[in-house]
């Protein structure tokens, strides 16, 4: 098969590898289509040579000793991460904080390939009607429904999503499904802030608008019930908790890697509420899929390019330079 091996820091290389075997209770499955998530661009600037993607759809093509109800042929997808079921936080079922998920995540084969192993429990059938390119995008709506759902968020509310990245652009449209009363959205990139643009009540530009001032301004001078942020940025950071309510919530999906400078004493002092999230529960993968099956959520939409994977390193680029949505791997 081919594959894709980071070769130190922004630089893939396809090279041919031996066909995985799957194990007694794992499939193998032909990939169709692999999507480049956020982390994995973490992973490509520092060189990090493990798991290479995790979003995907393709067909099972071998099944192991101890698989039960699935057969070859099965048009697949599957969760992303795994957890070890003992642990403190298994055992309350929150799962996505299993104390030994990233070493399980490190450890479970990636998508950039012809073939990857999965466990037969994390998978899910693709319904008859789902194409495979909305079946990757299931994945990161599972991850955007998360953090909908933890916000808190109530029917009326008004929300600001910093940030329209796939996660953010999903969950702009989860808030509206969920019974939001506006949704108001910033990003730098024009292509993004187009494709919310019939989504939410009002996008702004940031490097034209100050967003604090201009949602401070949307919302009578209260601020946002909610606020997402999304970007993974300094800067958009120290808006969420500038852009939050007395009393309201901060919820934060993006992934910031850098020290950020704030007034921590907001937080006490206005009473907010802030949280982290990066991965789902099981229901709500399973919640996602119908919902992009049902058309409720228009995954498709937000796929702006498709590449081979021979491609990879110029689809990276293209993904590092913030511009449009989700960007396809074709194996």
């Amino acid at each position: 098969m081919r594959e894709a091996i980071l070769e130190g820091k922004s630089k893939y290389v396809v090279r041919d590898a031996p066909d995985p075997v799957p194990a007694d209770k794992e499939v193998l499955i032909k990939v169709r289509y692999a999507g480049i998530c956020g982390s994995d661009l973490h992973t490509y600037y520092e060189g990090a040579n493990i798991r290479h993607g995790h979003e995907f759809s393709g067909d099972i093509v071998a099944v192991g000793a101890d698989v039960k109800g699935w057969e070859v042929g099965d048009r697949v997808t599957a969760e992303s991460h795994s957890w070890c079921g003992e642990c403190f936080w298994c055992k309350r079922g929150e799962t996505g904080l299993c104390e030994n998920l990233y070493v399980i995540w490190a450890q479970i084969p990636g998508v950039f390939a012809t073939y990857t192993k999965v466990e037969y429990n994390r998978l899910y059938k693709l319904p008859p009607e789902m194409n495979y390119e909305e079946a990757v995008m299931v994945e990161p709506t599972a991850v955007a429904l998360h953090a909908v759902n933890i916000s808190g968020m109530e029917i009326g509310d008004n929300i600001a999503v910093l940030g329209l990245g796939p996660i953010g652009q999903l969950i702009a449209r989860l808030a509206k499904l969920s019974g939001a009363g506006a949704v108001y959205a910033t990003d730098l990139s024009k292509s993004r802030l187009e494709l919310a643009r019939d989504v939410v009540e009002e996008v702004i530009d940031v490097s034209a608008v100050d967003p604090v001032a201009r949602i401070l301004d949307l919302t009578g001078g209260r601020g946002a019930d909610v606020v997402f942020e999304c970007a993974g940025a300094i800067a958009a950071t120290q808006q969420s908790l500038a852009l939050a309510r007395k009393g309201g919530t901060v919820v934060i999906p993006g992934v910031c890697l850098h020290p950020v400078e704030t007034m921590i004493s907001d937080i006490p002092l206005r009473e907010l509420t802030v949280k982290g999230t990066v991965f789902f529960y099981s229901a709500e993968f399973a919640t996602a899929l119908k919902l992009i099956n049902e058309k409720k959520i228009d995954g498709a939409s937000l796929i702006t390019s498709v590449m081979p994977l021979e491609d990879i390193d110029e689809a990276f680029r293209k993904a590092a330079s913030g511009e449009g949505g989700k960007i396809l791997l074709q194996p």
